[in-house]
């Protein structure tokens, strides 16, 4: 024990005698999953299990060697502060009086104690939109009437690497048969505690199996995780199985992942939205059988490792995004998640529907290089552009007929709301009216209505959405692709007059004796305006993280000359390729 409080922030600064006089005064507290953590005006140390922290501000979670309630032995607690546990959990309490015994021993200690008590309490800020949080134990139930298949289980304990399934035939052949049906209340509860506290003490994660119905042991499971794992075959009544009912009856709030497996060889999904349908499902994953890299990817979300790629707007410079996807792939770097704004939500919607390389240029091409222009011209009482033609190909691109929760990876795409001045992030719904309303260009294509509110193009609020892709993967790293161009290699803007008329720029283009007038072109200023309003914004969120920040060479075309966007790829594979390595080898 004395060695586990050295390991933690708070304490770890105290010396031996001090650690021996801090464990005499905690009193240890059992606390069931869902129930508040008794004893205000105390810190308490989270020795075991995990705890939800709610406040004005927010909620956040707390694992093993983080303290909550720091400051209650310096001063008054705040009211407004709830703590619980999320799942059955072992506190140890520190009242003010163990605390001035701690600090009249040993008051050398008690500045550095007090320091360490004051950064704890402030601790990571808590957030109002709750982040992709690891866990340490995992409960794997069925979902549906199917049970988890072998090879699933076994894959996933791989991946997450120095992990171990516990099961009741585990727990039966340790403890002795029916050790796993062993009820709370059981006077030999205590032994089968200890020996799980033992297990996950020895294991940097653990996967509780449940039984197929709702066994005594299935509800363990759950009391025992920090995040549930539902498992069901795509393919199969999506009504809730057996298993599922323990979640009802088990208190605490666990994040619920569901994992939908397909057959080898499957093109798409399909049917998603029916399984998460009244479940409480925080992500889902899909996995195809015999495909270790999608079990890999689950074990990245569940270890708060998930790779996320963020694809900024950018119009016909959003091509590069291409080469950079590329070069990833061919770098043995894996996407877990991937989204964007304006044309990065397109060019993230081909990379989220499974496509490889030579497809996803193919698509991209085919749909703005080979059909001409993507801005037909219409009288602009709403925008030059009627959106007709541009809405079609989107419609009509097999990659994004179907719904966002179909997608391969997770994925989102960002537009900007008129009517309400806030960021929408679409992560659900019909994908092809998602990248329709994040590359709504104001004035170039009309606004999406999308029954309440009028939406234009994301970049418009946030042109490189990382803080919303923190929220799909956490802690986890997050490489963002930024499409504007350094200054060294921009041409200088040629000298315009105060009053410019259209009349005479069309003449000089059609007359060809005449000088061409050097003129920036509607769609251009437009598209570049939008990036420069959220140029600052952009930098501070860059700031906020660390992130693997790409800026692949873009060329000088118009924003909406598309048919310059292929020459983009192989400059921007080739700058991706060197970047990465370098990145790589500085890491290392």
């Amino acid at each position: 024990m004395l060695d586990f409080l050295a390991g933690t922030e708070v304490f770890g600064g105290l010396d031996r005698a001090a650690l021996r006089e801090l464990f005499v005064q905690l009193d240890p507290v059992h606390v069931a999953a869902g129930e508040v953590v008794p004893g205000a005006g105390a810190l308490h140390l989270l020795a075991y299990g995990r705890l939800a922290v709610r406040s004005g501000s927010g909620t956040r979670e707390v694992g093993p060697g983080e303290v909550v309630g720091a400051t209650a032995l310096l001063a008054e607690p705040p009211a407004d502060t709830h703590v619980h546990a999320v799942r059955d959990s072992l506190v140890l309490r520190l009242g003010v009086a163990g605390f001035e015994r701690v600090a009249a021993a040993h008051p050398a200690s008690l500045l550095g104690l007090c320091r360490a008590l004051l950064r704890a309490d402030a601790g990571p800020a808590p957030a109002s939109v709750p982040a992709e949080v690891p866990g340490t134990t995992v409960a794997l139930l069925p979902a549906g009437t199917a049970r988890v298949p072998d090879e699933v289980v076994a894959g996933l304990v791989a991946a997450l690497g120095r992990a171990l399934e516990v099961s009741s035939a585990t727990v039966d052949a340790a403890l002795g048969p029916g050790a796993s049906g062993t009820e709370p209340a059981d006077p030999r509860n205590g032994r089968l505690l200890a020996w799980l506290q033992r297990v996950e003490a020895a294991h940097r994660f653990v996967v509780y199996r449940a039984d197929d119905g709702d066994t005594e042991w299935t509800r363990r499971c759950l009391r025992q995780a920090d995040r549930v794992l539902l498992v069901a075959r795509a393919g199969d009544d999506p009504a809730p199985g057996a298993a599922e009912r323990a979640l009802a009856l088990v208190p605490g709030e666990r994040r619920r992942d569901l994992v939908l497996l397909h057959p080898a060889g499957t093109a798409a999904p399909s049917g998603t939205a029916a399984w998460l349908a009244n479940r409480g499902i925080t992500r889902h994953h899909h996995v195809r059988h015999g495909d270790r890299y999608d079990v890999a990817r689950v074990a990245r979300f569940l270890s708060g490792t998930a790779r996320g790629l963020v694809l900024a707007g950018g119009g016909v410079r959003g091509f590069a995004h291409l080469g950079v996807m590329r070069a990833l792939e061919e770098a043995g770097i894996p996407v877990d998640a991937v989204g964007g704004a304006s044309i990065g939500s397109l060019m993230a919607g081909f990379l989220a529907a499974g496509l490889d390389h030579g497809q996803r240029v193919r698509q991209a091409c085919a749909a703005m290089v080979e059909q001409g222009s993507m801005v037909g011209f219409t009288p602009p009482f709403v925008a030059v552009s009627s959106g007709r033609k541009v809405t079609r190909l989107l419609r009509e691109e097999p990659s994004f007929s179907g719904l966002i929760e179909d997608l391969w990876l997770p994925y989102f795409a960002v537009s900007a709301s008129l009517s309400q001045a806030r960021e929408v992030v679409h992560d659900s719904g019909p994908t092809w009216r998602a990248i329709r309303a994040s590359i709504a260009i104001p004035g170039v294509y009309p606004p999406v209505h999308d029954g309440t509110q009028l939406l234009v193009d994301g970049g418009v609020m946030n042109n490189l959405p990382v803080d919303a892709m923190a929220r799909v993967v956490g802690d986890g790293p997050i490489v963002a692709v930024n499409l504007q161009p350094t200054g060294s290699g921009r041409r200088p803007p040629a000298e315009l007059d105060l009053a410019v008329s259209g009349w005479r720029v069309l003449a000089s283009r059609l007359n060809p004796f005449t000088p061409r007038m050097r003129v920036p072109r509607i769609g251009d200023v437009v598209v570049r305006s939008m990036s420069l309003s959220t140029a600052r914004l952009q930098r501070d969120r860059l700031g906020s993280r660390s992130i693997e920040l790409l800026t692949p060479p873009v060329g000088r075309s118009g924003l909406l000359d598309f048919a310059a966007g292929p020459a983009l790829v192989e400059p921007a594979y080739e700058y991706a390729l060197e970047a990465l390595a370098q990145s790589r080898a500085v890491s290392s």
